[in-house]
């Protein structure tokens, strides 16, 4: 543990995420975003009116999940929950899976716990059917959910999707991404700071923690995921 990862336990800033969850929660009327189905959870999936589930598991849990195509439309978008997965494939997929439950459809994305990465793909939708920023976004699905924590490198790519479809906002407002780190994500010194390294590392959080902390990433910093 380094000088930093001490001082920061000393004054009671380093804390383990809180996995507990709900089995799945509404987000939209067309949209729930939860943690792994069991068989035995079937009957509270179809009493909510589930009709499609979209699972962001690995390919190699495809089987353990076939359960769910006997009474939902189940398609297969695997993510790897770590910092350095491109969603460039998994974002349209989804939203091809959205359209296609129609607006009279409920679907379910889950992935292991629902808190990285279908909370992602929850948060992308909101932003794209509401034409809301990155972080109002994740404020609007954290409040049906509150648990969710999209990693770093994923919330990194969240903002560009906002950049992608909004102009920037004047040099003294923080961008979602910043507020992100900042706020939710403790990564510690000032926002300023923040905002400046990841605008000097085109908005990726990873390299811009680092470049503040010299080459490393403080162990209290939410969002890490290396698996």
């Amino acid at each position: 543990m380094g000088f930093l990862d001490r001082l920061l336990r000393l004054v009671g800033l380093d804390f383990d995420l809180d996995l507990h969850s709900e089995p799945f929660d509404r987000i939209t009327a067309q949209l729930y975003l939860g943690g792994r189905p069991r068989p035995e959870g079937v009957g509270a999936l179809k009493a909510a009116g589930i009709t499609d589930v979209v699972s962001c598991l690995p390919a190699s849990e495809r089987d353990a999940m076939a359960f769910l195509e006997r009474d939902f439309r189940a398609r297969f978008i695997p993510v790897h929950d770590g910092i350095h997965e491109d969603l460039s494939e998994a974002l349209p997929a989804f939203f091809a899976a959205l359209s296609e439950a129609g607006a009279d459809g409920r679907l379910l994305v889950h992935c292991e716990v629902g808190v990285s990465r279908s909370a992602t793909l929850a948060v992308a939708h909101v932003m794209r059917s509401t034409g809301s920023r990155f972080y109002e976004a994740f404020c609007s699905v954290r409040a049906c959910r509150p648990q969710i924590l999209p990693n770093i490198g994923f919330a990194s790519q969240l903002q560009r999707f906002e950049l992608a479809h909004h102009p920037r906002r004047g040099a003294s407002e923080l961008a979602s991404l910043t507020r992100y780190l900042h706020e939710v994500c403790n990564v510690p010194g000032e926002a300023r700071v923040v905002q400046a390294a990841l605008e000097a590392h085109d908005f990726d959080a990873y390299a811009a923690i680092r470049s503040i902390f010299d080459g490393e990433v403080p162990r209290v910093v939410q969002g890490v995921r290396r698996r």
